[in-house]
Parts: C-alpha cells; structure tokens; sequence
C-alpha cells in the first residue's frame, strides 16, 4: 500500500491545502518583487489601506499600527520612493494627506485578482462544475477569520 493511501483523510487535506497555499504564496511573491523586504507591520498598512472604506491618513495609520506617527512618516516615506503608496491632498483641508496605494500596484493587484478569477473559472471547468466552489471558499474564508479573532 501507498504511503498517501495509509494517511488520516485529515493528514491528506492538510498536505493538499499547505500545497495549495504554497502555490499561491509563491505566485505572489514572484508577482510583487518587493515582498520578500518587507515586515509584518507593511503588509498589515497596505491590507488596512487596500480594504479601507474611505481615506486613510497618517493618524489613522499610527493608530492602526500602534506606532508614532514619526515612524508612519518613515515607513511611508520608504514606501513612495518603492512605488508602493502615494500621499494625496485632501480637497478640503490642505494640511491633511490621505495614503493610497500608488496606481502602478493597483494595477498589479488587479491584474493578480483576475488571473485568479481565470484560475478559478478554468478549476470549475476542469472538475467538470463538481464542487460549489463559492460555498467552500466561503467556509474557508468564515473558517480563517474567525480563527484570526480568537
């Protein structure tokens, strides 16, 4: 008998999904060159400012982070001269920048959104439409986030 064939089904979707993160940990990596010199507190900025709903500033930022807002300023700072985010005036209060992402990695975080699209249009079709895709990724989804609160 096999070695897989003598696994606990739950040894079995434990080494498929680590497979799976793997494939796609390393599709990002190779996609954004800057991954690899980045630290957990620029992730965790760029995720708050890609899923804010509305402007962020360098207060909010700090706040976010746990930081001064003097370290904000270097971690932003470093991040412009990278491409990475993009300061812009507020309209109403000149004093006040907003923190966007820099429209080159929108454009690359885009592009990666529809190659998975693509990705998971082509895995329906090439299992023949078998699974509910969105239930389970939707239980997946529910499954990490509430793993992440507790």
């Amino acid at each position: 008998m096999d070695n897989q064939e003598n696994r606990n089904p739950l040894e079995r979707e434990e080494r498929l999904l680590l497979n799976v993160v793997s494939h796609i940990r390393k599709t990002w990596k190779d996609q954004l060159v800057v991954y690899p010199t980045m630290k957990s507190k620029d992730l965790d900025m760029l995720a708050f400012i890609y899923n804010a709903s509305e402007p962020i500033t360098m207060q909010d930022l700090a706040f976010f982070l746990k930081v001064s807002p003097a370290a904000v300023t270097q971690m932003t700072a470093a991040m412009e001269k990278k491409h990475i985010l993009k300061k812009e005036t507020n309209e109403k209060d000149h004093r006040i920048n907003h923190i966007v992402l820099h429209p080159e990695l929108m454009e690359a975080i885009e592009k990666d959104h529809t190659q998975i699209k693509e990705k998971l249009r082509r895995f329906d079709e090439y299992t023949n439409h078998e699974f509910d895709l969105e239930k389970i990724l939707s239980a997946l989804s529910d499954f990490f986030e509430q793993d992440l609160n507790e």
